[in-house]
């Protein structure tokens, strides 16, 4: 299924227009598909991630089917709070 989202559109400099006081143009991805959609698979844009890192941006998710995410960490590799993250 061709959605016209270009890698240009997804990797724009968000922080960037924003900083500019502008609206960054990724964010129309959500606007075009959050009725649709409850998210998209999307390339890293990360400094210095391969081309195999790949992100899930979730805009609308829950406890409840069909939207409810659960993470399934069989290693115990993910952070188990938000102080892994900080």
């Amino acid at each position: 299924m061709d959605l016209n989202i270009t890698l240009e559109t997804m990797g724009a400099a968000w922080a960037s227009a924003l900083a500019d006081g502008k609206r960054p143009v990724s964010w129309n991805i959500h606007t075009e598909l959050h009725g649709t959609y409850c998210g998209i698979l999307a390339p890293s844009f990360a400094h210095r991630a391969g081309s195999d890192i790949v992100n899930l941006v979730l805009w609308t998710w829950g406890g409840q089917p069909p939207r409810k995410v659960e993470v399934i960490d069989p290693t115990g590799r993910l952070p188990k709070n938000r102080k892994s993250w900080e």
